[in-house]
């Protein structure tokens, strides 16, 4: 699954957001914080607005050579952002996004999905499989991130529509629906690494916690 400047909190993070994708997403590291706090800890708008500064700082770090810049983002903080500050800034039709940073550099986002409108845009004729499928459907992909040298690369390995598992060809057609431009018809291919914004150089992920290497 992200450039805005920054004036007020809310921009600022999610212009971070929308560089990383899709997913996924963003001085020096934080205290450590158990994964057991993290996964009790409810979300709040406080939590959003911790994801908020850490996104300006990690703005902030762009042209700095001195040493290397770490800033650590837990899963809660994300989710928090996502549900209270960004929520506002959604495409239309995405409702509940959500992710979970699992071991092994995996990760998995959900969401629920209104096909429905997908469908009355009428996106990608006959052969689109999204032209088949309608109303409010919760979506869940999961896959493994890996990262290097500015670039991103997340290798799609179950894609689940209303429970139901499907091709990760209509995650993509889904992709290419919120993400093509005027000058991108395609958008985003998930096929393809992508260029991390901001000079990030690396995305180091362990259970529940995203590291943002510039």
């Amino acid at each position: 699954m992200i450039r805005g400047r920054m004036s007020r909190p809310g921009r600022r993070a999610n212009g971070a957001l929308s560089g990383v994708s899709a997913v996924f997403l963003v001085g020096a590291v934080l205290a450590p914080v158990s994964s057991e706090g993290q996964a009790t800890e409810p979300l709040s708008e406080a939590l959003g607005a911790r994801f908020d500064e850490k996104a300006a700082r990690i703005m902030g770090h762009v042209g700095s050579r001195d040493q290397p810049q770490l800033t650590r983002l837990l899963e809660s903080e994300i989710n928090a952002f996502l549900r209270f500050q960004g929520a506002p800034k959604l495409p239309k039709g995405i409702a509940s996004p959500r992710v979970h940073i699992g071991p092994d550099q995996r990760v998995t986002a959900e969401a629920v999905i209104d096909l429905s409108l997908i469908r009355e845009q009428g996106t990608g004729g006959w052969l689109n499989p999204l032209q088949y499928l309608t109303g409010r459907i919760p979506v869940s992909a999961t896959g493994t991130v890996s990262s290097g040298n500015g670039f991103v690369k997340l290798d799609v390995e179950v894609v689940t529509f209303a429970g139901v598992e499907v091709p990760a060809l209509v995650l993509q057609e889904l992709v290419r629906h919120y993400t093509r431009t005027s000058t991108a018809s395609e958008g985003v291919r998930l096929d393809r690494a992508l260029t991390l914004p901001f000079e990030i150089r690396e995305l180091r992920l362990s259970t529940r916690e995203a590291i943002v290497v510039q």
